[in-house]
Order: C-alpha cells, then sequence, then structure tokens
C-alpha cells in the first residue's frame, strides 16, 4: 500500500512542498522526483512477481531493505540529485514489494478470487488517497515526514516477513524425514534372508 500510494502521493501538496523547499520547476520535479520512482516501479513488478511465486520471503526481505534505505535517503535529501537516487531505490523495492504481493494473493488456492479482490480495493484506496493521506502529512509535519512514515511502515513490514521466513524455516526443519525403504540385494545360489524364516 506504501509502494502504491507514493505513486500517486506526490500530485498533490506533498510534490508543491518538495518543489518549494528544493528550488525545483515542474519540469525538474518529474524528471528528478516522479520519473524515477514510477520507473523503477514498473520495471521491477514483473520480476518481482517471477520471484515471488517461487521465493516470496527471499525476494521481499531485499525488496523492503530498498525500501527502507530509498526513503530515508529521499527523506534526508538535500538537493534534487540525491533526491532522484533516493527515488530510484524506493522504486525498485516498491515494484518488487508489488509483484512480491501479486504472487502471493496468486497461490491461497480457493482463497486467491477473494485475496485478489482484496488486495486491488486496498491498492486502488491507496492511490486514490495518497495525495491526500501525504498532503495533509506534509502540511502538518513537513513533506520529509512522509517518508519517515514509509521508513516506518516499511521496517514493521521487513521485521514481519522475517518472523515468517523464520518460522517457515523451522517449521519445515523439525518436521520428521520419511522413513528410508529397506536396501534390497540380491541373493546368491543357496542363500537365504535372515529377516524371514526358512524352512
Amino acid at each position: 500500500m506504501v509502494a502504491a500510494g507514493l505513486l500517486t502521493a506526490l500530485i498533490g501538496p506533498l510534490g508543491s512542498a518538495i518543489k518549494h523547499d528544493l528550488g525545483l520547476n515542474t519540469a525538474a520535479m518529474t524528471v528528478t522526483v516522479v520519473a524515477p520512482y514510477v520507473m523503477a516501479t514498473v520495471a521491477l513488478v514483473a520480476p518481482g512477481y517471477l520471484l515471488g511465486r517461487q521465493w516470496p520471503t527471499a525476494a521481499g526481505v531485499p525488496a523492503l531493505m530498498l525500501l527502507v534505505v530509498g526513503s530515508v535517503v529521499s527523506a534526508f535529501a538535500p538537493g534534487a540529485a540525491l533526491m532522484a537516487v533516493g527515488q530510484v531505490v524506493v522504486g525498485l523495492g516498491a515494484g518488487t514489494v508489488i509483484g512480491v504481493a501479486l504472487a502471493l494473493s496468486s497461490q491461497l488456492g480457493r482463497w486467491r478470487s477473494r485475496a485478489r479482490l482484496v488486495l486491488g480495493v486496498a491498492l486502488g484506496a491507496t492511490l486514490l488517497l495518497g495525495p491526500v493521506a501525504s498532503g495533509m502529512l506534509a502540511q502538518a509535519l513537513g513533506w520529509r515526514s512522509v517518508f519517515l512514515v514509509d521508513v516506518l511502515v516499511a521496517a514493521v513490514a521487513l521485521a514481519g516477513a522475517i518472523a515468517s521466513g523464520i518460522a517457515m524455516w523451522v517449521a519445515r526443519a523439525s518436521r520428521p524425514s520419511p522413513q528410508a525403504a529397506p536396501a534390497t540385494t540380491t541373493l546368491l545360489p543357496g542363500e537365504t534372508r535372515l529377516d524371514r524364516p526358512t524352512r
């Protein structure tokens, strides 16, 4: 939801506050803040989906780490150049996270359609509410606080992903291994098996 919200958050007051603080015009804002995030996000959705189908935790944890790092860089960026770097890093993480979420929603068996519906509604609502929520936060606490909130949310999600990955690993390790089938050997003429009674 954070990843989707950032796609539209810059449309409202958040974008205006960043433009004013960093001294950017509309073109520079588009090139250094909006375009890097959108392009990186869109580029990583499909790879995130493919990786998420096979290794959801292994793909999700690094993606969330990228979200955290990119949001920190964006929050404390002193100028347009570092802001662009932060937005690329955030976008790479966001695209992968969205792809992993889509992959996970498709692996829930009979709950698949409901999960996709809930995910679609949540993402749609976030896209619509992103400018409003980020604008209110930017006006109340400054635009940098929006990215710091993203850091907090992504860090909580990262902790949850790591915890679930550890739990899955422990569950797999604690399963009893199947018993090996008894070895069969070919008897030589005149030999008898010791485990069978002979007449």
